[in-house]
């Protein structure tokens, strides 16, 4: 089942609006909604961004956010009471729920940049983003939307993750290393690194802690391929590399561990014309388990894993329609 690779018919699906195309998503944190980025096409002049809200039992739209340029990042409170947005009109919205109407908006720091990745750390204070031109790392204090630099202009940050007790977070840059921090300290206390030989070789796409934060996985890409590895997050000695996309994929983008840490899912889609290619890996092993399309063609490399390991969700490039699996079933039909 492993290396049979074929169209998995979606367990059901979240209809967006027409002539709107999302990308990245997350689930709230109480797994009740499911948020998407993306883009309205329906504006007589230029494209507007969107943000969708779905509720996850009905599957219904509950509503629609639109934005004066394209959404770059996302993300929520762990409390779930608000949502974060960086857009390519160099502003900052908040969003506050139930009903998901702005609540504040505010320049982007330093001015005319924008923020290409959102991180929210567990303790509800601090945010932390890369920008997209001087391609520093700077933290927000949330009270006040103040914000510091944390790391001088480098390599583009291709990646952010927090360790789910809040004590660690990594950067992965468009370079061969991905630096750990402590969250506390705001220091760099580790390093991943794609070695070959004793080489550097490779740059990061993505990265994850697992749950239980013993490990931490990253996509990157090394020639023309894209594997994921997985990482001791005490010793930060490389453990395993999971191999199963081809030459033709796009880098491992979006990374989802199971709430156990047994699991690891990655996505990547190759063109528009081609399907998404979803695959499920073992953990402890590396072991390719499970893999599958999720369309005839459409691409996208978004993936998201509701909180309680029940559904897997992805968006095609192709139309407003976001797909999703029972993640239960599938850990059931390979027995894991």
């Amino acid at each position: 089942m492993a290396s049979d690779i074929r169209i998995r018919e979606p367990d059901g699906h979240f209809e967006g609006p027409e002539e709107c195309y999302f990308g990245r998503m997350l689930f709230t944190p109480d797994g009740k909604q499911l948020v998407a980025r993306g883009v309205d096409r329906r504006a007589r002049e230029g494209t507007l961004g969107i943000i969708g809200f779905w509720d996850v039992s009905t599957r219904k739209l509950v509503c629609t956010r639109t934005l004066p340029e394209w959404v770059a990042a996302l993300v929520c409170t762990a409390d779930g009471k608000r949502l974060v947005a960086s857009c390519w009109d160099n502003k900052v919205y908040v969003f506050v729920a139930p009903k998901w109407e702005i609540e504040q908006v505010f320049d982007y720091d330093p001015p005319n940049q924008t923020a290409l990745e959102l991180a929210i750390l567990p303790d509800g204070k601090r945010l932390l983003s890369p920008n997209a031109g001087n391609r520093g790392l700077r933290i927000w204090d949330l009270n006040n939307w103040k914000s510091t630099s944390l790391a001088k202009g480098g390599e583009q940050v291709e990646a952010l993750a927090v360790s789910k007790d809040g004590k660690r977070f990594a950067v992965a840059y468009l370079d061969p290393i991905a630096e750990i921090w402590d969250a506390e300290k705001l220091q760099v206390i580790g390093q991943l690194q794609l070695k070959t030989d004793q080489e550097l070789q490779g740059v990061f796409s993505s990265v994850a802690f697992s749950p239980d934060g013993k490990t931490i996985a990253a996509g990157y890409v090394h020639k023309r391929t894209h594997p994921v590895a997985i990482w001791d997050a005490a010793t930060l000695q490389r453990l395993h590399t999971c191999r199963g996309f081809g030459e033709l994929a796009e880098p491992a983008e979006a990374l989802a561990y199971s709430p156990d840490g047994k699991l690891l899912a990655a996505c990547s889609g190759p063109d528009f014309d081609k399907p998404a290619h979803i695959i499920i890996w073992e953990v402890a092993s590396g072991k390719l388990l499970y893999q599958f399309y999720s369309a005839k063609q459409g691409g996208g490399m978004n993936m998201a894993l509701s909180p309680d390991g029940r559904w897997l969700v992805h968006c095609s490039a192709a139309d407003s329609t976001l797909r999703l699996w029972d993640f239960e079933k599938i850990r059931r039909e390979i027995g894991k």
